[in-house]
C-alpha cells in the first residue's frame, strides 16, 4: 500500500461475527486507520485505528452492535500489508 492512499472496499454487512487480523511485512510500525461507510452510500467515516509492531499481526473482533455496509483500510507508511476478513 501506499501510504494514506484507501484500499478496495470489503463488504461487511448482513454477517453476525466479524473479525479482522492486520500485519504487514514493514521494518517499523504501521498505523492502520480502518474506515467505514455505514449505509452503502460512498460517505467514509474513520472507524478505528490500529498500530502493528513488525513482525506481529493485531487481532479485532468486530462488537456485535458493529453497523456498517463497507469497509476500507489506509496505512501512515507504504508497505506490503495483509488486512484479514474473516466473516460468519
Amino acid at each position: 500500500m501506499k501510504a494514506s492512499e484507501v484500499s478496495d472496499p470489503y463488504l461487511i454487512g448482513f454477517y453476525d461475527r466479524r473479525h479482522l487480523t492486520l500485519s504487514h511485512k514493514a521494518t517499523k510500525p504501521i498505523t492502520f486507520t480502518l474506515e467505514a461507510d455505514p449505509v452503502g452510500t460512498g460517505v467514509w467515516m474513520e472507524y478505528k485505528t490500529f498500530t502493528v509492531a513488525p513482525g506481529k499481526a493485531v487481532e479485532y473482533e468486530f462488537a456485535k452492535g458493529f453497523q456498517a455496509r463497507w469497509i476500507r483500510f489506509k496505512t501512515d507508511k507504504p508497505c506490503e500489508a495483509t488486512t484479514l476478513l474473516n466473516y460468519e
